[in-house]
């Protein structure tokens, strides 16, 4: 347990709202990763094939 912090919260109650939180939370732990991280990341999670288009998705929300 030493890599996990133990949160209390809030959560929306419908889906769209969850969903919306839950991306932006998403997009601010990328915004925490070095660009090698976020690669490794982007590649675990779209395959090779679409690292390239993942990177400029982020590399433009991210203004790098």
């Amino acid at each position: 347990m030493d890599k996990y912090n133990l949160t209390f919260g809030i959560e929306p109650t419908d889906k769209y709202n969850k969903a919306k939180q839950d991306l932006i939370q998403a997009l601010k732990s990328l915004q925490e990763l070095s660009p090698q991280e976020q690669r490794v990341l982007a590649e675990e999670m779209f395959g090779m094939a679409q690292v390239a288009v993942a990177m400029d998705m982020f590399s433009k929300y991210l203004g790098r």
